[in-house]
Formats: structure tokens, C-alpha cells, sequence
């Protein structure tokens, strides 16, 4: 089914089967590291129905143990457990298999957000075995404005439309409607084939490259830099180590403010970005309020992520160390 994105696929699952499903004593499953696309649609499905949003937390490296996910599945039977393959903070990779197959022996539905894994490694919907898979055409070099949403069949048949208006409905009459088939029941209004035709270039290219490439190179080059930005004082990363993440590396400086260090390297020429980068739970998790982000893909080079670091330890010695020995010579 062709959405506006992930968020539009997300807060489609939470109107369509959420308002369907879900009831007052209900539990929705999700864990700290969520963007806030897949939070906030369950905290407003909370709002209307009386459910409740429970959160999994993670190790101090950004992971979750299986243990805990069992545990959590145990004692609150969820209706719904909805998590990212990967981390868009952390670059953590999430055992997407193995969990579904957990939810489905606690009774649960499974939800992916797809949208860091399907641009950066292979995603096989029918091996993990969720109900539903999300994902951005932008994340995967295609263009805005469109996404998809990925339902095993006898589940969208079930669930009734979310949108109404033209094309979603086989008749309609002055007593009512009748839906059209899948996917046209969920794509209200005129699609966006122009996007539609952008993302399915995308995905041939990246395909053509290689996805098992892609993942290979973005976690090598994620390697360099953990290696390489441990060695620089004050310096906190956030994350699990090199096997267990994708190409991202989000981290802060003691002593200097995320948005300083990126303006810095912006004008260096280096792209990261700033902030909570839309995962604010996660961020308070951690105790802090934002952080640098560094988001590896195709396109980017060893040589460039040692560019990357030599500019990271530079702004270091120059506006920490340097304000600290100013600081301390008065």
C-alpha cells in the first residue's frame, strides 16, 4: 500500500487496526529507542481507546536482551508490539525475526519501522513474519512524499479503511459505501504515481549495488569512526559496537553543545546532524537533550569519516581543551 511515508503508514495501522482492535485494558509494546512516529500515533490511540503504551528498555550500549522482550511479552500480553529494525539514533540492529516470532507466542501483532533497514541492508517481509512492515521512499534515494506500508493479506482484508473518498471504494450510494479491493481500499484519493515511479527507480538502484555491499560498507565505516572518536577526550558515543549497529554513530562532546559542533563542521564542508533527531525518550534515557549524529551510506568513503574525525578532534582542541587551559591560566 502506497502512503505519504512511514508516519502516514504508522498512524494508518494506528486508525485502521488500532481503533478496530484495540480496547480500554489493552497494552501496545514498543521500546525507548522509537522515533516519535512510531510513539505518538499509540499515544494518541491510547487517548481514544483507554490502552495503555508500555516501553522496553535498553542496556547501557543501546541494546535490548531477548530475556526482557519475552518478560515484557509475558507479563502484559500486548495486542500490539511495534519496534524499529534499526535505531535512527543508535544504528542498534534489532533482531526483528526472532522478536516477531516472540510477540506471535504471546498472542501479539507486530509492527516494523523499517525506514533506517530497508535503504542499508536485505528485508525479507515473508522471513520475519510481522503483520506489518513500514518504510520512506526518501530513506532509500527516492523522493518525498511517499512510503509504504507492507500488511500480510487476511489482516488488511480485515481491517476496515481508514481514509474515505474517491478510488479507496468499489460503490457508493446515498445509504452508504462499499470498500474496493486491497491495496485501492487504503489509497484514498489521487495516488502519487509520479512518487511511485521515483521509488521504484530507487529501489532497482540500490538493489543493482547490493544491499549485503551496502550493509557491509556502512558498518566498516561505522567501525572507523567508533575507533577513531574514542581516542578524543570528553567524547561519549551512544551505541552498541561496530557488529551490532548500521552505518550511524550519534555521540556528544563534554563541554560543547551538539549544535555548535555541527555548525562548525557545516561550514567544513561535513554534514551531521543535531539534535533528538526525533527521538526524544531515547535522548532523556540517556540524560541528554541532543546529540551529533553521523549517518554513513553508499556514497561515503573511509577517507571522508577520517575527514569526519580529524574535524571532530580539531573543533575538541580548539574550543574545549583550548576555553579549559583559558579558563584555567586566569
Amino acid at each position: 500500500i502506497f502512503t505519504a511515508g512511514t508516519t502516514a503508514a504508522i498512524n494508518t495501522v494506528a486508525r485502521a487496526w488500532g481503533d478496530w482492535q484495540v480496547t480500554a485494558g489493552d497494552t501496545i509494546l514498543l521500546t525507548i529507542a522509537e522515533h516519535h512516529a512510531n510513539i505518538v500515533p499509540w499515544q494518541q490511540l491510547a487517548q481514544r481507546t483507554g490502552c495503555q503504551v508500555i516501553f522496553l528498555p535498553l542496556t547501557d550500549d543501546g541494546r535490548i536482551d531477548d530475556a526482557v522482550v519475552a518478560e515484557h511479552l509475558d507479563r502484559h500480553r500486548p495486542k500490539l508490539f511495534a519496534f524499529t529494525a534499526v535505531s535512527n539514533v543508535l544504528g542498534t540492529e534489532f533482531p526483528v525475526k526472532r522478536w516477531a516470532s516472540l510477540a506471535h507466542d504471546f498472542g501479539a501483532t507486530v509492527l516494523v519501522d523499517a525506514a533506517q533497514a530497508a535503504p542499508h541492508q536485505p528485508l525479507d517481509v515473508l522471513d520475519w513474519n510481522a503483520e506489518f512492515v513500514v518504510f520512506s521512499g526518501h530513506k532509500v534515494c527516492g523522493p518525498t512524499g511517499i512510503g509504504v506500508l507492507y500488511g500480510q493479506e487476511s489482516v488488511l482484508e480485515a481491517m476496515p479503511p481508514f481514509l474515505g473518498g474517491g478510488a479507496m471504494i468499489r460503490t457508493v450510494t446515498t445509504e452508504g459505501f462499499v470498500p474496493n479491493e486491497l491495496p485501492m481500499k487504503f489509497e484514498a484519493g489521487t495516488p502519487p504515481f509520479v512518487e511511485a515511479i521515483g521509488l521504484a527507480a530507487a529501489v532497482k538502484y540500490i538493489r543493482q549495488v547490493g544491499l549485503e555491499k551496502i550493509h557491509r560498507h556502512e558498518k566498516q565505516l561505522a567501525g572507523i569512526a567508533l575507533d577513531r572518536l574514542a581516542t578524543i577526550p570528553g567524547m561519549r558515543i551512544f551505541g552498541p559496537a561496530a557488529e551490532y549497529r548500521g552505518g550511524i554513530v550519534s555521540f556528544v562532546i563534554e563541554g560543547a553543545h551538539p549544535h555548535d559542533l555541527s555548525q562548525w563542521l557545516d561550514r567544513r564542508g561535513i554534514a551531521v546532524r543535531a539534535g533528538h533527531h526525533c527521538a526524544m525518550p531515547l535522548h532523556q534515557h540517556f540524560g541528554v537533550a541532543a546529540s551529533c549524529r553521523a549517518s554513513f551510506y553508499l556514497y561515503n568513503s573511509a577517507a571522508e569519516v577520517e575527514t569526519l574525525c580529524g574535524a571532530i578532534g580539531d573543533f575538541h582542541r580548539r574550543f574545549v581543551s583550548g576555553s579549559r587551559r583559558n579558563r584555567d591560566s586566569v
